[in-house]
């Protein structure tokens, strides 16, 4: 005689098992988004020293073949307003001081930053060897390459933390930290 069971054993999941396997991807998901947005940030920033030192370089071209750096005017219309500080300054978009460089031809192309916008961008400041209060101190004109970006983590090797003096003992300074990365350039 054979025995018949009373109950059929039906296979599958329980609640508690698929509630563990939803937490486990989640969890992956999670790891996955925080390590993507680190490399696109890295991303960003390798990019922005990219343009600096394409910028540099075109700067340097510029000064052989013209004998100076070039100048912007006093005011000038930036991203998000003007600059009027008695200095030539000058936000990059395509316009001004990257465009007397691409207009001479020391650059292919403008570089912008990423995000480029009121709180991600480049400044181009060129003055006179006693500006900021540098007036026997320094011999030669000189230029500041500035980049501008917001919540960027990486601090390039070069960049300036802390307060930022045009030469040593200036009487003058601006703030700047691993937002605002500060390069500067004797003009000789």
């Amino acid at each position: 005689m054979t025995r018949v069971p009373s109950k059929t054993l039906k296979n599958g999941f329980t609640i508690v098992e698929l509630l563990i396997v939803v937490v486990v991807i989640a969890i992956l998901a999670a790891i996955t988004i925080v390590a993507y947005n680190g490399i696109q940030s890295k991303a960003r920033d390798a990019q922005r020293l990219e343009a600096v030192r394409s910028i540099q370089k075109s700067l340097e071209l510029y000064k052989i073949e013209n004998g100076s750096c070039p100048t912007t005017g006093a005011t000038t219309t930036a991203l998000c307003g003007s600059h009027n500080n008695g200095y030539s300054f000058s936000d990059a978009t395509d316009g001004s001081w990257l465009s007397t460089l691409l207009a001479d031809g020391t650059m292919s192309k403008a570089s912008v930053s990423p995000g480029n916008g009121c709180t991600q961008f480049y400044s181009y400041l060129s003055v006179t060897a006693a500006s900021y209060g540098c007036s026997g101190l320094r011999t030669a004109n000189y230029y500041v390459l500035q980049v501008v970006a917001d919540g960027v983590v990486a601090i390039p090797s070069d960049a300036v933390v802390g307060l930022w003096r045009p030469c040593t003992s200036a009487t003058a300074g601006w703030s700047s930290d691993a937002r605002n990365w500060t390069f500067q350039k004797d003009d000789v």
